[in-house]
C-alpha cells in the first residue's frame, strides 16, 4: 500500500536513457476512484501540463517512478471528471470528510492506493494538528459508499 504524498515530488526516469523527465506533482483519479496517471511537473518552464497515463509507468519505487519511454509524455489537457490530490477543480486534499448523518470525520490529507497506481484503498483524515498531535490521523477505509461531492465528500452506511 502506497501514500500518494509519498509518490508526490519522486523523479520520473525514463528506463531507457536514465534521463529525468520530470517529477510527480500530483496522482489523477477517475471518478471510479482509480489512478488514471500522473501529473508532471517538468524541469524545464516552457513544457507545463505534461501527463503520464498509469500504464506507461513502469514502476512506483521508493525514490522514483520509472517509465519505458518518454514518449509516453503526453500534453495535459484536463478531461472531464478527473480528481486530483492536490490540484484541479474537484481535488480531494482539504476536502471536508462527513456522514451522511451529518457527523464531521475530519479533512482529507492523503490518500492510500494500491502499487502499481491502482484503486484508492484509503483515506488519510486530519482534524488540524492539534489534534494530530493528540490523536493521531484517522485512516478510513474506502468503500462503494463513498461519494465526492462539489464541497465535501460523503460516506453513506455509518455510524
Amino acid at each position: 500500500m502506497n501514500r500518494a504524498h509519498d509518490v508526490i515530488g519522486l523523479p520520473v526516469i525514463e528506463l531507457k536513457t536514465g534521463k529525468e523527465v520530470g517529477h510527480v506533482r500530483d496522482l489523477l483519479f477517475n471518478e471510479q476512484w482509480y489512478c488514471t496517471g500522473v501529473l508532471l511537473g517538468e524541469k524545464s518552464l516552457l513544457r507545463q501540463g505534461s501527463y503520464l497515463s498509469v500504464e506507461a509507468v513502469h514502476a512506483v519505487g521508493t525514490d522514483c517512478v520509472t517509465i519505458a519511454d518518454a514518449g509516453a509524455v503526453i500534453f495535459f489537457e484536463e478531461p472531464p471528471g478527473w480528481i486530483g490530490l492536490e490540484t484541479g477543480n474537484s481535488h480531494l486534499k482539504g476536502k471536508p470528510f462527513i456522514t451522511e448523518c451529518g457527523r464531521h470525520l475530519g479533512f482529507v490529507e492523503d490518500v492510500y492506493f494500491q502499487p502499481q497506481l491502482g484503486k484508492i484503498l484509503g483515506y488519510e483524515l486530519s482534524d488540524g494538528i492539534l489534534s494530530d498531535i493528540m490523536d493521531g490521523r484517522r485512516v478510513i477505509r474506502h468503500t462503494k459508499n463513498i461519494k465526492m461531492g462539489e464541497d465535501v465528500i460523503i460516506v453513506s452506511g455509518t455510524e
